[in-house]
Formats: structure tokens, sequence, C-alpha cells
């Protein structure tokens, strides 16, 4: 079913339906009168095939160094999607962003251990990028209108998963900034615990 609910959504049949739509308009106008039905099936064929198909978003290569400034990577992320998200979903990857600038370099120099940084890296190399891409990957009208399992919509989840997260990084900051290490340990862990498997969220 989910398989037919993304087609049904999809922007090439909502395109072919539109198509289809002004040919049985036509033939009720009594434009057309004979081979309407074909008429009306072309059309839908040119709308779907003419439309353009979603790209796929490559946006960061999980195997990158943990040991390089991922900064300019971060950067170059949020400039990626800048135009793929709504108003709301581009906010809170902003705010994201700016506290994972903040805490890098921090985390960084307060040697806490190789874990404590590989983890909170972890989260600009892989689990806010698959967050994204997941949702990214999705036809617009699907991640806005249908609604789900949890019977929320995939942008309406995405975005209680992107609060989630920027809660957790300000929690991490505080951490870091009071020195409290074994805070640190424990907020990582959730960390992965709660975003290691982001193929799972939708």
């Amino acid at each position: 079913m989910r398989r037919v609910f993304l087609y049904i959504y999809s922007t090439a049949n909502i395109v072919g339906c539109i198509l289809a739509s002004m040919g049985l308009l036509a033939f009720f106008a009594g434009f057309i009168k004979s081979f309407w039905l074909f008429i009306v099936l072309g059309l839908y064929a040119l709308g779907y095939l003419l439309t353009p198909k979603p790209h796929t978003i490559s946006l960061i290569n999980s195997s990158e160094s943990l040991d390089q400034d991922l900064s300019p990577k971060l950067e170059a992320l949020v400039k990626k999607i800048g135009k793929r998200l709504p108003p709301n979903l581009l906010s809170q990857v902003h705010s994201i962003k700016a506290k994972l600038l903040l805490i890098l370099p921090k985390l960084a120099a307060m040697e806490t251990g190789a874990y404590d940084l590989h983890v909170i890296r972890q989260t600009v190399v892989d689990y806010l990028p698959q967050m994204l891409t997941a949702y990214l990957q999705l036809p617009p009208a699907f991640a806005k209108l249908h609604k789900m399992r949890n019977g929320k919509t995939a942008q309406e989840t995405l975005s209680e998963q992107l609060d989630l997260l920027d809660t957790q990084l300000e929690r991490i900051a505080i951490s870091i900034t009071s020195q409290d290490a074994e805070a640190l340990i424990a907020q990582g862990e959730f960390l992965k615990a709660k975003f290691a498997r982001q193929d799972d969220w939708l």
C-alpha cells in the first residue's frame, strides 16, 4: 500500500491526472468526439512521462573521516536542501547547524575521549543527513498530506525528530560548558540509540 500511495501522491501522477482531466473537459464540451478515451489516456501518459523525476539527493558521505573539520560539509548540507524543505523545517535545521558548529570545536578541546567526539560528529555525517534524505525522497504531496501509521504526516514526524535532536544538542552544549563528562556520555548514548537507525523513522 505504501508504494500505491507514493504513486498516487507523485508529482508525475498529479500532472498526468490534470492533463487527462483537461481531455475529459474537452470531450464533455464537445471539442473531442472520436477516440476521446485514447486522447485522455495519451494526455495522462504525456504528463506522467514529461514530468521531471525527483533527483536522488546525496547529502554527506558516511565514509567521511571524523578527524577532519566537518563544518564546511554541514554548511554545504544546509545550502543543498535550502530550497527543498518547508520554511519551518529549514528553520529547525538551521538551529541544529548552529548548535553543531558550536559544539564540535568545544568537544574536541574538552578531551573527553574519542568515543564522545565520534558519537556527536556522527550526527553530522549520518544521523541528520539520513533523516533529511529519507524525507526528501518522498513526493512533496505525500510528505505534507498523507497520514502514516503514527497518525502524523512525514512532515510532522520529521519536525518532531528535528526538535528532539535540537533539544538534545542544546543539552550537550550545556554539558560541555559545565565540563560534565558523565552527562555528555549519557547524551551521546541517547543520540546513538535514537538516531542511529534513521531508515526506520518513516
